[in-house]
């Protein structure tokens, strides 16, 4: 429908996005529903979201490895794909795969490109109204029955602004423009990158050999500090760094309020409510620490150890990136390629940044890898609140009432890490299951889907799209009877969530490590089918969960439920 100029103007569902979440959720809702009207719109000119056309910049590629980032259904086939074990996945072919996805199952000629939502309005029979504007057609308003959010957490950069930019000569730009400005690339010698996450050391990485420039790397002292990068094969055995996370037996070390869901309760009990079992815990996390510690020999040359993680990889959710470059981003730096500033820019001047440390060096280009905002500022919604329905004061009442249970059950949550910045109070998304507003719980009407991070995206995207159609429906096999259930678990979860990541983004959305699996395991359960999926105990243990291991699942819930 990319160029469409006619089409119908109300709909079933419509689909905001285009990314990972938006075509599980669509794939889901089209499967259980194919006769119904359903219309995807996507802002970019592409699908894929993160993978999109316009933002594949150079030497970009996925943190996952082959056989953990694709739909179940629809496996990233070596003969097709070019990719196979053992190897990370170019940006390119991810955008083609998720593009093939998307044609497959008839998303594609369902979406509406280049079409971004300017408001949501709640209409007074329940329904949707939604204000578009569009470069394709001329449609200004679509009403829909239901609607999936799927706007994702990597559409808004947040973008810092500094003193005397407006005198700076240099290209200025965000990370997110960096596939369009990646001829900077090849005529700049002299680069500069703002951020400590992975997608600055891409950026660095890139500049500094396909380049071949100097690059400063500036990193906030009063941020979250550097990222965890951890080797793609660790421990003694060598097991792939992202298999131990979806590995079952290795979540029990991580506590969650959901943990219970996977059927091991005895288990997490002695692990997290006894002192023998906090003390395996803790061993168990500092001995990750250090492994990465010691791979990258952080404590062995000065300016490798201002890459330093600040805290315990235990304290970190889904930030944590994943050494996937052809050569050693460690050796750049000894080699002084990428110097490490830990320092704030107070101003720039025509071609020079200053450093509040006293340095200043000239730069031909600024990138700010900078994060991003975790909300669609864009998206504006009238005559409905995603918030809770509480008083501020109620709200506060009911999180300290939370956090006494957290600590409760899970002590080691008490001992928190010491922060170097200030601790920017927030309110957090707070929706049922991480999914729903907690207003919409009973109306059935609209979902959030993808407003969490994880590695394991390819999962959370295909069991929260077949969660979400049966919650539309009606048709979950558990669910909440009361408002009150509701809210308590709302506030549980997200308050948790907040003492489980403060070095994450536990203070602001749902961040996820260890415990994803058992997260799809709550999903599952209320879809009403089988979460333990190996073949044996034993397999269900100590083999890591990877999205072939959900093949089906729609299948199966149709067989189950479909008919009621």
């Amino acid at each position: 429908m990319g160029d469409a100029s006619v089409v119908e103007k109300i709909y079933d569902l419509v689909v905001i996005g285009a990314g990972w979440y938006g075509l599980g959720s669509a794939k889901a809702y089209i499967q259980l529903h194919p006769n119904e009207k359903i219309l995807v719109l996507e802002a970019e000119n592409s699908c894929g979201g993160t993978w999109s056309k316009d933002r594949l910049y150079p030497g970009l590629k996925s943190n996952n490895l082959w056989g953990s980032y694709e739909f179940p259904d629809f496996p990233m086939e070596e003969k097709v794909y070019g990719v196979s074990e053992g190897q990370h996945i170019p940006a390119a072919t991810l955008h083609r795969y998720l593009t093939d996805f998307a044609k497959n199952f008839g998303i594609f000629e369902r979406t509406l490109f280049q079409t971004k939502v300017d408001s949501v309005e709640a209409t007074a029979n329940d329904e949707w109204a939604l204000n578009v504007t569009s470069n394709t057609s001329t449609i200004q308003r679509i009403q829909t029955k239901k609607l999936i959010v799927a706007t994702g957490l990597t559409s808004q950069p947040n973008m810092p602004s500094y003193p005397g930019e407006e005198s700076f000569v240099p290209p200025f730009f965000h990370a997110k423009e960096f596939c369009n400005r990646a001829d900077t690339v090849q005529t700049c010698k002299k680069a500069t990158v703002v951020g400590a996450g992975k997608s600055a050391f891409d950026v660095a990485y890139a500049f500094a050999t396909e380049g071949d420039a100097q690059v400063d790397l500036i990193i906030r002292p009063t941020g979250q500090g550097p990222v965890w990068i951890c080797p793609p094969y660790v421990t003694p055995l060598k097991r792939k760094m992202e298999e131990l996370l979806s590995t079952r037996a290795l979540t029990f070390m991580s506590p969650c309020p959901w943990q219970g869901e996977d059927g091991f309760s005895m288990a997490h009990s002695f692990l997290h409510r006894t002192g023998v079992g906090r003390f395996i815990v803790n061993n168990f996390w500092n001995q990750i620490s250090s492994e990465v510690v010691e791979t990258h020999g952080y404590n062995d040359d000065p300016e490798v150890f201002k890459l330093k993680p600040w805290n315990s990889a235990m304290w970190t959710g889904s930030g944590v990136g994943i050494h996937n470059y052809q050569t050693n981003f460690f050796d750049l730096v000894k080699e002084g390629k990428i110097r490490v500033h830990l320092a704030d820019i107070v101003k720039l001047d025509q071609n020079t940044i200053h450093l509040n440390n006293g340095e200043a060096f000239e730069t031909e280009v600024l990138i700010c890898a900078t994060g991003w905002k975790k909300t669609s500022e864009g998206l504006k919604f009238k005559n409905f609140s995603s918030g809770l329905s509480y008083t501020t004061s109620d709200i506060k009442r009911l999180s300290k009432e939370a956090d006494k249970k957290v600590h409760e059950m899970f002590p080691i949550l008490k001992d928190q890490p010491v922060l170097r910045g200030p601790v920017k109070a927030e309110e957090p998304l707070r929706n049922y299951r991480f999914i729903v507003p907690s207003g919409a719980v009973f109306k059935r009407n609209i979902a959030y889907a993808g407003m969490v991070s994880t590695v394991c995206t390819s999962i959370f995207s295909t069991v929260q799209g077949l969660w979400i159609s049966a919650f539309l429906d009606g048709k979950l096999q558990r669910a909440p009877k009361t408002e009150d259930e509701v809210t308590k678990e709302i506030m549980l979860h997200t308050q948790f969530e907040k003492w489980r990541y403060p070095c994450g983004y536990g203070a602001s959305l749902p961040d996820f490590a260890f415990d994803s699996i058992p997260y799809v395991d709550l999903l599952v359960n209320d879809l009403g089918l089988k979460n333990h999926r190996k073949s044996s105990p034993i397999l269900e243990l100590l083999e890591a969960y990877k999205p072939k291991d959900y093949l089906g699942l729609g299948e199966e819930w149709v067989e189950a439920y479909g008919n009621q």
